[in-house]
């Protein structure tokens, strides 16, 4: 049983904490469109999904190989904030693209709500084979 909650539903878990960061990141972007000098943060659902699943990772990892884990080779996801050119700045300062950002709403809304499909199929899916296994 302790299987069953294992890597499908963590990275499931993962990427719903994700997705409500990036909710939030975008929210705060459209929130300070009107104001002076506000740099719009440019972060990613990849570089918010990289450091969830750092943080639900097993600490009882075990290499198999020398080279399975080795970060020499990483390229990795800076969590820095992504800033735009200052082509792009409004005459205020402010780099923030309502229309974008808009967009970006919708999109990690639509995805969120797929990340809940999924992951009700898979617990409606348990749910059924303990009800027939119980007959």
């Amino acid at each position: 049983m302790a299987g069953l909650f294992s890597s499908p539903f963590l990275k499931l878990g993962a990427a719903l904490s994700a997705r409500e960061q990036v909710q939030t990141m975008i929210s705060s972007n459209i929130a300070n469109s009107d104001t002076p000098n506000y740099r719009a943060d440019k972060r990613t659902f990849s570089d918010f999904l990289a450091q969830k699943t750092r943080e639900h990772a097993s600490p009882n990892l075990s290499l198999t190989h020398a080279r399975h884990l080795d970060s020499s080779h990483e390229a990795g996801l800076s969590l820095s904030v992504f800033r735009r050119s200052t082509e792009e700045q409004r005459m205020d300062g402010n780099t923030v693209d309502l229309q974008l950002e808009m967009a970006n709403l919708s999109e990690n809304q639509l995805m969120h709500e797929l990340n809940m499909k999924i992951l009700q199929s898979r617990l409606a899916g348990i749910s059924n084979a303990i009800k027939e296994g119980g007959r």
